[in-house]
């Protein structure tokens, strides 16, 4: 006897899954419908091409939001292209093409400004620090947080809060200031809680568990990114996972665990390489190769360390490039 077929993915099903944070149910339920269906209602092809981006179907993702942008273009919705602006910027970001991210996120504070649309400028703001960071603009990226969180506390945004938190306390840490980062990581975690923002709150949790590794806590670090793999694992994203193996590695390393700390690299390099992610492409082949280095193997890490220099250099990170160009000249 054969199983029924699911109803048609509706709608108001979309948006119930992505307010849940049920994203690999929403891409399969995407995927059962036909292009046309996706096409006629352009926000249910928002929501799927979200969801592809939030499994790490990054290049998916911005196929699918390329297409709609075109159509919600043609139909004046100024909601639905500040959206789709905004995805096809984080997707460009994720696969490290930093300059036209960047110009996708100033199109959309343009956007947000002229339709007095509040959450997508601090949404904007949020971003456009995230690449300030980056490159090292730390003042500036500080600027745009404080912008962003101003905004989301006029609005009363929890999950707003929760990920500007995140990224005040990158900027700090980057910064050497790590009691200051762990508090805004802390509070990350709360305001994350509040808005059930389970991803933010793995991210969060992951960044004080590299603050421990640094700080010379490997236990607590191990327990920590483990913590955080597991919510990774639960919400269903392999780079999330795949960093937190790479913080996993660190605090094993700290511990003498190195050839477990290798393995935890190279199976974190796959996912990065698998899913196109530069960022965590560049930072597991600055830790692999100082690895192969500090274990004897001169041209294994003068190889990994090319690697994660090119691609730092890809998302306009000069500084950790440089910092890698060094190494890279002291090697026999």
């Amino acid at each position: 006897m054969s199983t029924p077929a699911s109803p048609a993915l509706s709608l108001e099903e979309a948006r119930a899954l992505r307010a849940a944070g049920e994203w690999q149910a929403l891409v399969e339920r995407g995927d059962a419908l036909a292009e046309g269906d996706l096409a006629a209602e352009p926000e249910l092809g928002l929501h799927h091409a979200v969801a592809c981006r939030r499994v790490n179907q990054t290049r998916r993702a911005l196929d699918l939001a390329g297409r709609l942008e075109t159509e919600v273009r043609r139909r004046a919705d100024a909601r639905l292209t500040i959206e789709v602006v905004m995805l096809i910027g984080a997707s460009l970001w994720d696969s490290g093409r930093v300059d036209e991210a960047e110009q996708r996120y100033g199109e959309v504070l343009a956007l947000a400004a002229a339709h007095e649309n509040d959450e997508a400028a601090a949404n904007a703001s949020n971003n456009l620090g995230i690449l300030a960071n980056v490159r090292g603009r730390r003042d500036l990226a500080l600027t745009y947080y404080q912008r962003a969180l101003a905004s989301y506390q006029r609005q009363g945004s929890a999950r707003g809060l929760a990920h500007t938190h995140h990224n005040l306390g990158i900027s700090y840490r980057d910064l050497g200031f790590d009691r200051e980062a762990d508090d805004h990581f802390r509070r990350a975690v709360d305001y994350a809680e509040l808005s059930d923002t389970p991803d933010v709150v793995a991210m969060a949790e992951l960044e004080r568990a590299l603050l421990r590794a640094r700080g010379g806590d490997p236990t607590l670090a191990t327990e920590m990114a483990r913590r955080a793999r597991d919510r990774f694992e639960a919400i269903g994203s392999p780079v999330g996972v795949a960093d937190a193996e790479r913080v996993l590695a660190l605090a094993r390393r700290a511990e003498g665990m190195d050839d477990e700390a290798m393995v935890l690299l190279d199976r974190a390099l796959e996912t990065a390489r698998a899913h196109d992610d530069a960022l965590l492409h560049a930072e597991v082949q600055r830790d692999r190769g100082t690895l192969l280095r500090d274990r004897g193997d001169a041209a294994g890490g003068r190889e990994a360390l090319t690697d994660g220099m090119e691609h730092f250099e890809q998302i306009g990170a000069a500084a950790e490039a440089e910092a890698l160009r060094v190494m890279i000249s002291a090697l026999p």
